[in-house]
């Protein structure tokens, strides 16, 4: 058995008909060093594995009563999660159904073992397991500790933002719930509509380094301040560089002031060129631009925004994008934006 497992007994559970196979399973595990139970058929092997999570099952296909696939489905699709990462090794004298081992191996099925096997084929197979399944532990836990840090980095950024122009802060919270309800109209994945909420959330971080005398000013910006303006999407997109996992947000970040026709900034991309959960924010961030309070102008009516937006659609704007919108604007509700975005950064954190 290797070393990595030698201060640790690790529990295997063998849920097998056969008396004598499990008999010589008891001797060869017991003498190799690991913890051993086992179940004579499906149902007793079921509560011994939510009694003594045993760090491994082996588990016979063929078995009167509950089958060996039936067990393994229920532990998959468990709601207990340890017994849903409790590494399964199947154990059959069938070779010909291949289509049936491939979908088991999908819903999470650690290694087929082949009857007859010997003693170390046995042994190896397990310790084989075990390794892997302590490898995934150990990547679970970095990707929540990077979650978890991610989301303590995202409230200190949008933190900053606010102190330092509190209408970009809110501004990105608006945008980024009404992009969320617009992603949910075109029937994206979950992990699609979180990267556009997020993106929604952090458009304008890169905010962040430009001059307040510019990100403030009272009226209309020469030029060249509108260059310096320009660089903010730049500057997001460095902020968030080498942070995993992000490259959609990273993507929404740079290109949200991309136009349809390929007249916006920075890379000139048009049309479907533009990744579609950009100009879901896109659109999202102009429509509360419009109907925000800025220094230099008074709010535009509901109205009056959505006609510009359908305006523009089809040159600065996804068409299809603007009416998913508007038909997002009947029951929408602006005053509970930020809370729900505080909410939504919660969310994130306690899913780690």
């Amino acid at each position: 058995m290797s070393e990595l497992y030698s201060n640790k007994k690790r529990y295997v559970l063998l849920v097998d008909d056969d008396a004598e196979l499990r008999k010589l399973g008891r001797v060869s595990l017991e003498r190799a060093g690991y913890g051993f139970a086992d179940a004579a058929d499906g149902s007793t092997g079921l509560r011994l594995a939510r009694e003594i999570y045993p760090d491994l099952i082996l588990l016979d296909y063929m078995m009167p009563g509950i089958s060996g696939k039936e067990v393994f489905v229920t532990l998959a699709t468990s709601e207990d999660e340890r017994l849903r990462q409790t590494p399964v090794v199947m154990l059959t004298a069938k070779s010909d159904n291949v289509d049936e081992q491939r979908e088991l191996l999908e819903l999470g099925m650690a290694a087929y073992l082949c009857k007859p096997f010997g003693h170390r084929e046995l042994l190896n197979v397990i310790d084989n397991v075990l390794i892997m399944a302590q490898i995934k532990e150990r990547n679970r836990v970095l990707e929540m500790e990077a979650r978890q840090s991610f989301v303590s980095t995202v409230r200190a950024l949008i933190s900053l933002l606010s102190v330092k122009d509190n209408y970009t802060g809110e501004h990105s919270s608006m945008t980024a719930d009404l992009a969320e309800k617009v992603a949910l109209r075109f029937n994206l994945s979950e992990q699609e509509i979180m990267d556009v909420k997020l993106g929604g959330l952090l458009h304008d971080i890169g905010k962040i380094g430009v001059p307040e005398c510019i990100l403030c000013k009272a009226a209309c910006l020469t030029p060249e301040e509108m260059i310096v303006m320009r660089q903010h999407v730049h500057y997001g997109e460095q902020a968030l560089e080498g942070v995993p996992h992000m490259e959609t947000v990273r993507a929404i970040v740079k290109h949200h002031h991309e136009w349809w026709n390929g007249g916006g900034y920075p890379d000139g991309l048009k049309g479907e060129e533009i990744p579609l959960a950009t100009r879901i924010v896109t659109v999202a961030d102009a429509y509360d631009a419009m109907t925000s309070d800025r220094p230099y102008r008074r709010r535009l009516s509901q109205v009056t925004a959505i006609e510009r937006l359908r305006a523009a659609a089809g040159f600065q704007f996804d068409a299809s994008v603007v009416e998913k919108l508007v038909e997002c604007l009947s029951t929408y509700n602006l005053e509970q934006s930020p809370a729900l975005c505080l909410k939504f950064l919660d969310r994130l954190h306690h899913a780690a």
